[in-house]
């Protein structure tokens, strides 16, 4: 039997944007994740994040002043 090993893990991520207050501290952290629609308001393209992303995402969902974003392992 044969396993795959993925060479990098992916998270979820988790946003409330009925609460999101539009500051983009997350997207001009971690543009690769975080995304602004025309009001500013928070949205994601995608709820998975690799590995390579991780940190900058965390960075990101650190510096919401709304606290809106969870990064699910």
């Amino acid at each position: 039997m044969s396993s795959e090993i993925s060479p990098s893990k992916t998270h979820r991520v988790e946003v409330d944007s009925t609460k999101c207050c539009g500051y983009g501290l997350c997207a001009a952290l971690c543009p690769e994740v975080y995304k602004l629609d025309s009001d500013g308001i928070i949205y994601l393209e995608s709820d998975q994040i690799s590995d390579e992303l991780l940190e900058a995402a965390t960075e990101g969902a650190e510096a919401c002043p709304a606290e809106v974003i969870v990064i699910v392992e």
